[in-house]
């Protein structure tokens, strides 16, 4: 694999990452019954696509910096002259981007701010001659800024993640919403302890039931249903996909790479992981998974559990939080809950 964090023993490398970048008001989603989800989500889109307002850009705002960029745009840091008030601005550009997709995304990432680890995006959306644009709260950075390459982050750090993540994508799964796009990137911080994290980016964002295409390049994120998909066949989502993304973050941010390339036995790292969950047999636990504790083991056998099936809810890693995940931490288990 060239660049980015790469499977074991690889390190975590900031500019490598973009590899795996994915091409990527008043009704609060509290409110919403599962089977209103889709009605309410294209009301909203609707009704936003008529009084979505076409200003200029430099007109009402006064570009700061850039906070970021990918095939879809960039993301830059911007002040409003009138008001005086900071806040990062998406710029999807036109070209590549379906106004539909836009309000998707915009209306989903809405409705999902009140959740205190979601990014809170702002009431504001407007199109440009170029770009359709939706502001959001600014961040410091993201889960990759912070991981030492080939060590990962210290445990307890891990686990403040951990915790925070796995509400935030329990909140979205109990609304029948898939994030789809679960990954260091999207993961952003607002201290580099992170006691204040949030998903973001909700551009993949799809209600359960929807038909996926198969994959397109190599993605360490994604379960092997995903990954072994033929040309011709399609998934139908569910939150498995997100718990699966989950667990190869939390053991990226523990280590600092990657536990293998691509979720299919042709990776020989891959192979031996699914030998040792098919067997139970801990005597073939492969070499980078033996610096996790017991519990850990456990932990991550059942988010990566090769069934979409029978994979456990994000938030069963609650269970988990009072023991240690690495060997190397046995000394200090202290309980996070009490931090």
């Amino acid at each position: 694999m060239e660049g980015d964090i790469s499977r074991s023993p690889g390190a975590v490398d900031k500019t490598n990452l973009s590899k795996y970048k994915t091409p990527s008001q008043d009704q609060n989603i509290d409110e919403m019954d599962e089977n209103e989800n889709e009605e309410i989500l294209k009301g909203m889109m609707n009704l936003m696509s008529r009084r979505m307002p076409y200003i200029k850009l430099k007109d009402q705002y006064n570009v700061l910096k850039r906070l970021g960029s990918g095939t879809y745009g960039s993301v830059v840091l911007a002040e409003h002259k009138l008001q005086g008030k900071v806040m990062a601005l998406k710029l999807m550009k036109k070209k590549t981007t379906k106004k539909e997709n836009f309000l998707m995304e915009y209306c989903v990432s809405l409705c999902l701010s009140s959740h205190p680890n979601i990014i809170k995006t702002l009431p504001v959306a407007f199109e440009t001659d170029r770009y359709f644009l939706f502001a959001q709260e600014q961040a410091i950075g993201d889960l990759h800024s912070i991981i030492v390459p080939q060590d990962g982050l210290p445990d307890i750090i891990v686990k403040r993640c951990a915790m925070q993540l796995a509400e935030a994508l329990d909140f979205m799964h109990s609304k029948a919403l898939v994030h789809r796009d679960v990954k260091l990137d999207n993961i952003l911080i607002f201290d580099q302890d992170c006691h204040h994290i949030k998903l973001a980016d909700f551009g993949l964002t799809r209600l359960e039931g929807f038909h996926i295409s198969p994959l397109k390049g190599t993605v360490p994120y994604s379960p092997p249903e995903l990954c072994t998909l033929e040309e011709t066949d399609t998934l139908e989502l569910d939150s498995s996909l997100d718990i699966w993304a989950f667990g190869i973050l939390l053991f990226c941010i523990s280590t600092g790479y990657f536990p293998w390339e691509t979720a299919i036995c042709q990776d020989s790292d891959y192979e031996k992981f699914v030998v040792w969950q098919t067997t139970g047999n801990y005597q073939k636990i492969p070499s980078e998974w033996k610096q996790f504790t017991w519990r850990a083991l456990d932990m991550f056998q059942k988010l990566l559990a090769i069934n979409a099936m029978t994979r456990s809810p994000a938030i069963e890693v609650q269970k988990y939080l009072s023991d240690p995940w690495k060997i190397n931490s046995l000394k200090d288990n202290s309980n996070l809950q009490d931090n």
